[in-house]
């Protein structure tokens, strides 16, 4: 029922290009010459405005790659290697920070540099299976302080003869 009333509306009411086609069977040969030469015109000036807009699209994503290559320089510049594995740059990353740190700070300073870390959808899940890693192969230790939900993690270094930890980290915990 609503199909044919909207066919009945349609011809009943011309459309915009039907009218167009109207009023150009109706106007002169030199109204039409006219018409033509406006659209080209109208034409050309927008092959232009594309062929800038194409042009700086080009010129932004080169500059957007060089600013991405800079930041990555200046990111590897500490001595981080993107090839190394997990475990390697978790033990980095504690070195760099030079204090106990919870998993949460763990995986907030790996993912500025890890695409991978930073793009997954479970984060504590994914880096969990290589904090425990580090932990197993003696790379890193776990340090429980009551009250404080999780582990501190804190590099075999940290710990005097006894496995205490060291003073100086021992403050930073809390």
């Amino acid at each position: 029922m609503k199909t044919n009333k909207i066919i009945l509306h349609m011809n009943t009411s011309p459309t915009s290009s039907s009218r167009q086609r109207a009023s150009l069977l109706q106007a002169s040969k030199e109204e039409l010459v006219q018409i033509i030469e406006k659209q080209e015109k109208e034409l050309a000036n927008q092959h232009h405005l594309l062929k800038e807009v194409f042009t700086e699209r080009e010129t932004l994503l080169h500059r957007v790659r060089e600013l991405e290559k800079q930041a990555n320089d200046r990111l590897n510049a500490d001595g981080y290697q993107a090839t190394s594995s997990m475990v390697s740059k978790i033990v980095f990353t504690l070195r760099q920070e030079d204090r106990p740190l919870r998993s949460p700070e763990l995986i907030h300073l790996l993912e500025k540099r890890e695409p991978s870390l930073a793009d997954h959808h479970n984060k504590v899940q994914y880096f969990s299976a290589f904090l425990h890693n580090a932990v197993t192969y003696g790379r890193v230790i776990q340090q429980k302080v009551k009250g404080v939900r999780g582990y501190y993690y804190l590099l075999p270094s940290w710990l005097d003869e006894q496995g205490n930890v060291l003073p100086c980290y021992k403050d930073q915990i809390l």
